[in-house]
């Protein structure tokens, strides 16, 4: 007869405890990985919007400069898709005689906070015909 072997500490395999103390590790590493991707894709969306704010303003500055007469006060919104932004322009004595100070303001309607996108410019008007 053979004697049987009492199984010692030597067991391979985890216990509960060290099971429960891998899993508190996971679950902490996914969360802070959770929330750099959730910080990550509002950053980009902010990015993205600043941007579009900017290039909207440039591109109705280009407009006015090039056009003939400068609109005392104006405003409208974008065509197309970017209906959602709207745009004001301003324009004011800049200080000297012929000259004009232009303020261009694109916000974007579904934005949560009323800030825009400013943009000045000086323009010099000859008035001799």
């Amino acid at each position: 007869m053979m004697p049987m072997k009492r199984r010692g500490s030597s067991q391979g395999g985890f216990t509960l405890i060290e099971m429960m103390i891998a899993l508190t590790i996971l679950a902490l590493v996914v969360s802070a990985v959770a929330q750099a991707l959730a910080q990550s894709l509002a950053m980009a969306h902010r990015i993205k919007t600043e941007t579009t704010l900017a290039l909207l303003a440039q591109s109705k500055m280009a407009e006015v400069e090039s056009s003939r007469e400068l609109p005392v006060s104006d405003r409208g919104r974008f065509p197309g898709d970017f209906s959602q932004y709207a745009w004001q322009v301003t324009v004011r004595e800049g200080g000297f005689p012929q000259l004009q100070k232009v303020e261009v303001t694109v916000t974007d309607s579904l934005s949560d906070t009323t800030e825009g996108y400013r943009l000045f410019s000086f323009q010099y008007r000859d008035e001799t015909p």
